[in-house]
């Protein structure tokens, strides 16, 4: 059995952390419930270090396709989109996701340096 504590993560409040004070409030559950403060702080943060490899694994899909949508964002909105469409064979939605996914990889692969 593991013996490390379980947390369960029971409220936010908004107006607590206007204030400055503690906005969330967890609760210690009993072993094998709930989630680890670790794992928790891993998925809030967006930060693939739970400690689990699937969770870990699906915090980096999810900041790979955070990544992707704001390059997307930021091709469509600085006219680059234009220029992409004029050099590749793709139709321009693909030609925008491929380039904006590209980029995102390219994103989490320097966050992963030292």
């Amino acid at each position: 059995m593991n013996d490390t504590p379980q947390f369960k993560f029971v409220e936010l409040n908004a107006r607590r952390a206007m204030r400055g004070a503690d906005a969330a409030r967890v609760e210690v559950t009993e072993q094998g419930e709930g989630m680890t403060l670790r794992q928790y702080a891993a998925i809030k943060l967006k930060v693939p270090n739970s400690g689990t490899e699937w969770l870990d694994e699906m915090i980096r899909e999810s900041l790979r396709d955070d990544f992707a949508a704001d390059a997307m964002q930021g091709l469509i909105e600085s006219g680059e989109a234009d220029r992409i469409l004029k050099e590749s064979d793709l139709d321009w939605t693909q030609s925008i996701a491929w380039d904006s996914y590209t980029t995102a990889m390219s994103m989490l692969a320097a966050r992963a340096k030292p």
